[in-house]
């Protein structure tokens, strides 16, 4: 008696019950895997696109681990993959429109950012992100609705005053850039281009020994930027102390040698 013909089995999916299991161990599998062991992440969670090739969380997470690893072609990529997959993923237009801003696409990054604002209205990343993008493009009027609007969602976020103050700064008005990286660095007393940027307007404005000590604190958050001791070694020559405007070129000299 011949045998009966058996159906051919069902490409596997991962709506299927075992291979979505089986994907997700080993999702699991990159967890457990150190944070900086990419090549350990990024073959697991290979392996898990490999068994389920539509499950979207499995791309996200290996494009988190390029991103980590510095490889923003293949993060742009596997979030691309996640937006087809999940045309509502928020989470993935914000991390490939902040990848292209790291490229420098800032149209793609632009396009990204407005994407994940009208997914997620008041998602203050994507504010942010978007008015740096637009500072960077000089769209001068978008940034500044960017920035405002993060502050209207977050009084205290030192990044908008930032940005605000250089969107100031570009725009040669100086006093209120100044006043922008005031309240940046008072609540954030840490954010080093501040007083990078402060020193520069204050410069600007004739105010030589206020810059100085802005460029100073620089220094000391900053000890390995050449931006500092490029900036303050100017204005102790102008102020007539010519040994420490040696030293800040000298220590420019060195740094680059590294």
């Amino acid at each position: 008696m011949q045998a009966t013909a058996q159906p051919p089995k069902p490409t596997p999916t991962p709506e299927s019950g075992g291979d979505r299991r089986l994907a997700i161990s080993y999702i699991e599998k990159a967890n457990t895997c150190d944070v900086k062991n990419f090549k350990c992440r990024l073959a697991a969670y290979t392996k898990a696109i490999e068994i389920a090739p539509d499950f979207a969380e499995a791309y996200s997470g290996r494009a988190v681990t390029y991103r980590a690893a510095g490889d923003r072609e293949r993060a742009i990529e596997d979030f691309t993959k996640v937006i087809e997959l999940d045309p509502r993923s928020a989470g993935a237009y914000l991390s490939r429109g902040s990848l292209h801003a790291a490229k420098n696409e800032l149209p793609e990054a632009i396009d990204d950012l407005s994407k994940t604002i009208e997914l997620v209205p008041d998602s203050q990343a994507a504010y942010l992100g978007r008015g740096n993008a637009h500072l960077r493009s000089r769209h001068w009027s978008n940034a500044l609705a960017d920035f405002n609007r993060v502050l209207e969602l977050n009084p205290q976020s030192a990044d908008a005053f930032y940005g605000r103050g250089t969107l100031s700064f570009l725009r040669n008005d100086f006093q209120k850039s100044i006043a922008d990286y005031n309240k940046a660095i008072e609540l954030q007393p840490s954010l080093s281009v501040a007083y990078l940027n402060r020193a520069k307007c204050l410069e600007s404005l004739g105010d030589d020994k206020a810059a100085l000590t802005d460029l100073t604190k620089f220094i000391e958050l900053e000890p390995l930027d050449v931006r500092g001791y490029l900036g303050r070694a100017p204005i102790y020559e102008r102020l007539g102390e010519k040994e420490k405007a040696e030293a800040d070129h000298q220590k420019v000299i060195d740094l680059r040698k590294r």
